[in-house]
Formats: C-alpha cells, sequence, structure tokens
C-alpha cells in the first residue's frame, strides 16, 4: 500500500473548481481511498492505480480545455506499506 500527495492546477483559468472537480472525479470513479484537503488531495492504494489516477486527472483537465497543466506529486512508498489512517492517526487523536 501507498500514499500519495498531488495538486493539480490549470495554468491560466480564474475558476479552479470545474477542473478540482474533474480531478476528483477521476479519483472518485477509481474507488481508491482519498482524502481532500485545501491544498492537495491524498490517495492510497497500489502505486500503479495511483499513477493511473494522476494521469486519467490530468487528462480530464486537459480535456475541460487547460492549455498548460502543473501537476505536484509526492508519493510514499514504503516496504512494510502504509495507509492514510497511519500516516495521520496520532493528529487526528490530539484534537
Amino acid at each position: 500500500m501507498v500514499v500519495a500527495e498531488f495538486s493539480i492546477t490549470p495554468i491560466g483559468k480564474d475558476e479552479l473548481k470545474p477542473y478540482v472537480d474533474a480531478a476528483v472525479n477521476e479519483i472518485k470513479k477509481s474507488g481508491l481511498k482519498y482524502e481532500v484537503d485545501a491544498m492537495a488531495t491524498t490517495i492510497e492504494g497500489e502505486l500503479e492505480d495511483i499513477l493511473d489516477v494522476v494521469k486519467n486527472s490530468h487528462n480530464a483537465l486537459k480535456a475541460l480545455g487547460a492549455d498548460r497543466v502543473l501537476l505536484e506529486l509526492r508519493i510514499d512508498d514504503r516496504s512494510v506499506g502504509v495507509t492514510i489512517n497511519e500516516e495521520v492517526a496520532d493528529y487526528r487523536a490530539a484534537v
């Protein structure tokens, strides 16, 4: 199990929500566990599945008319695996 965080932004577009919605829709269609926050989206799954979702999200923005897309991706791939809940359990317990 891998945890990845990515943000995707269409450059030169005033209204970002339709593009973010398109990216999130691609994640929903994948069936992978995910969490959207203010600056990025965290996804949990197998590496190949995550990379497919990121590629599909990128293609969805291009299909909406984005001429330029900026995508940032960070992957936490441990030999023992990792989940979103394991990554944030201590922080959530403190709140």
